[in-house]
C-alpha cells in the first residue's frame, strides 16, 4: 500500500511538471505570437498601410468621400422600387472605385458606378475600358446594350443583356440623371 501511494505520487508530480511545462509552453508561445502581431500592426502604422487598408475598407463598403455618392444611388434605386443586390467593389491602380450591383438580383441587369480621382482620369479609364470617354453612350451588341453617363470624374453604367433589355432602362436613366445632376 505504501509503495502505491508512493507510485502515484511520483505520477502526480510528473504530470503535475509535464502540464507545468506545457502552460509555460503555451505563455511563451502565445507571448512571442501577439508581440509578432503587436510588431506587425506597428510597421503598418509607420508606412501608411494600416491608413490605406483602412481607406479601402471605407470606400468599398461606400463610406467616405463617396458615401454620399453610393448612398444617393441606392435611395434612388429604392424609391424606384429597385434593390441593389451583390455590391462588390474593386479599387483601381490610379485612386478610382468601382461598384457593382445587381437589379433585384438578376445578372441580366448590371449596374457600375465608376468614380475615378478626375475627369480626365475617367475619360481615359472609361475610353480603355468601354472604347468610349464620351458622357453619354450607348453600345449596343447581340448579347445585350450598354448605357454610359458621366459627369466630372463619376461614370455610371447600366449592362442590359437577354430578351429584357428594356425592363429597368427608364427607371435607371432617371436615377442616373438624378444622380449625376447632384454632382458639382
Amino acid at each position: 500500500m505504501w509503495f502505491a501511494r508512493k507510485g502515484r505520487s511520483l505520477v502526480g508530480k510528473t504530470m503535475k511538471s509535464v502540464l507545468v511545462s506545457g502552460v509555460l509552453i503555451t505563455s511563451v508561445w502565445s507571448l512571442v505570437a501577439c508581440s509578432a502581431s503587436s510588431i506587425e500592426q506597428e510597421r503598418k502604422v509607420y508606412t501608411r498601410e494600416a491608413t490605406d487598408e483602412g481607406n479601402v475598407r471605407a470606400q468599398s463598403q461606400g463610406h467616405g468621400l463617396n458615401g454620399e455618392l453610393v448612398s444617393e444611388i441606392s435611395k434612388s434605386f429604392e424609391a424606384k422600387g429597385i434593390q441593389l443586390m451583390n455590391n462588390m467593389s474593386a479599387v483601381d491602380d490610379h485612386g478610382g472605385i468601382s461598384y457593382m450591383y445587381l437589379l433585384n438580383g438578376s445578372g441580366r441587369h448590371i449596374v457600375k458606378v465608376h468614380i475615378f480621382s478626375d475627369a480626365t482620369t475617367r475619360a481615359a479609364s472609361m475610353k480603355e475600358m468601354y472604347s468610349e470617354n464620351r458622357d453619354e453612350a450607348v453600345l449596343e451588341n447581340a448579347l445585350g446594350r450598354t448605357t454610359i453617363r458621366s459627369k466630372g470624374y463619376v461614370s455610371l453604367v447600366y449592362t442590359a443583356s437577354g430578351g429584357e433589355k428594356d425592363k429597368y432602362e427608364q427607371d435607371v436613366m432617371q436615377v442616373f440623371q438624378h444622380v449625376l445632376g447632384q454632382l458639382r
